[in-house]
């Protein structure tokens, strides 16, 4: 006679067994080749057709089941871990952005809080594009004050990653094989190499170089100014090690950006000085970090509120269209676009109660350029060249100011506009 469970096909079987058995691969310092760490990776049981962790999530993601799986596969190897001692050493636990935000089954709660506990853990947030950023942003910040890392993954396959980079402040920044093994030169290898390097000068993110199997590998990993590195050349996935010698050099801990203004403007509003400008003053402080945008692979992410009081008009419909065909993430908050001028652009709508409406903002955001106009409406009075003063404003470049004031924008969005295809 068949069990209820038994009765199942054999993914529900799998997944109502929590029957994923992690294995484990180092991470080490490229100074001096010992771990500073340790990636949880998953494989389903032995001789079945989910094997493979392509098979395993694969077949997750085409029932709709991802997040469940990434919850199993992350406490398993949290338990493993636990029941093995290993509390000293970091472990990496990898998550699909759609996973973040979504409760953990009830049943794995308690090792789940134990974990939080008694182990050094840092989130890996992959490559692949989705999620929503609000939810990211958020978990993203309650895991670190709850004392984990994070790292970006796969760093080189979505452009995706890169946005990720500029909005999260990562501990760690994983570089895909791709550009560790890539063997001929070329300008996408080389803006990720750079963009990279950027922020993790800027931060004291550590860089790390995946797939390095050969000493070839590992010369270019060294080339590129990696510190970590992961590959078959130090170890393949295996046990977890009872004990272990690790590096001298330790995992960084970035400082993360604040919690999130109500809007960009609150930002910094008791921060930097502001200036009385007209609505006319406004707009070439608009058009330099456009013209960025426009001309320059300097910005990757364009954010705009415009207030229905001065709605933009077709030209810079047009103008922003032509910039997100160039691969920028661009959004506008609180109008709709005239279709089809607007194709490529994501439009966020704004309820009448939001304060966001009462605030022009522009922001651009790169891997070595950042830049916000920020103005909001103040009273109306008279200026010199005979025209209303109502706004309040500043341009700033500072990096750490503009991306909290992005910050209060990503929380409204549920995706992230799309943009450039991946290397």
């Amino acid at each position: 006679m068949q069990t209820a469970t038994s009765a199942r096909d054999p993914f529900d079987a799998l997944l109502a067994a929590r029957a994923v058995c992690p294995v484990f691969q180092p991470i080490v310092s490229l100074r001096d080749g010992r771990p500073v760490g340790f990636e949880a990776l998953a494989r389903g049981p032995d001789g079945s057709q989910y094997q493979t962790p392509a098979a395993l999530f694969a077949e997750a993601a085409h029932r709709g089941v991802t997040a469940e799986l990434d919850w199993i596969c992350g406490v398993t190897a949290c338990a493993e871990a636990l029941d093995r001692g290993m509390r000293h050493a970091p472990l990496f636990l990898n998550v699909d952005p759609d996973t973040l935000g979504t409760p953990c089954p009830v049943d794995l709660l308690p090792t789940y809080e134990r974990a939080l506990q008694e182990l050094d853990l840092v989130l890996e947030i992959t490559e692949r594009r989705g999620g929503n950023p609000a939810s990211i942003l958020r978990s993203v910040t309650t895991f670190r004050q709850r004392g984990g890392r994070i790292a970006i993954d796969d760093v080189g396959v979505d452009p995706f990653s890169l946005n990720m980079i500029s909005m999260l402040a990562p501990d760690v920044i994983k570089l895909d094989r791709s550009v560790t093994q890539g063997d001929k030169p070329s300008w996408a290898r080389t803006l990720v190499i750079n963009s990279v390097k950027m922020e993790a000068q800027a931060t004291g993110a550590a860089v790390l170089c995946e797939g390095i199997e050969t000493p070839e590998h590992l010369e270019a990993a060294r080339a590129i100014g990696a510190t970590l590195g992961q590959g078959w050349l130090f170890g393949r996935p295996g046990r977890l090690p009872t004990a272990v010698e690790l590096s001298a050099d330790p995992l960084p801990r970035v400082t993360p950006y604040p919690g999130c203004a109500s809007t960009p403007f609150a930002a910094i509003r008791d921060r930097v000085r502001t200036l009385p400008m007209s609505q006319h003053m406004l707009v070439p402080l608009c058009g330099l970090l456009e013209e960025m945008a426009q001309h320059t692979d300097a910005v990757r992410m364009l954010f705009a509120v415009v207030p229905k009081t001065t709605p933009f008009d077709e030209q810079t419909w047009m103008t922003y269209s032509h910039i997100a065909k160039r691969g920028v993430a661009v959004a506008v908050f609180g109008q709709e676009s005239p279709a089809p001028l607007g194709a490529g652009v994501h439009v966020v709508p704004l309820p009448d109660t939001d304060p966001l409406l009462d605030e022009r903002v522009l922001i651009a955001v790169g891997s070595h350029f950042a830049a916000a106009m920020l103005a909001h409406r103040a009273e109306p009075t008279r200026t010199c060249d005979g025209e209303s003063q109502i706004y309040d404003a500043v341009l700033t470049y500072d990096r750490r100011i503009v991306i909290e004031a992005l910050h209060a924008l990503v929380s409204r969005l549920t995706s992230l506009p799309a943009n450039a295809p991946g290397l």
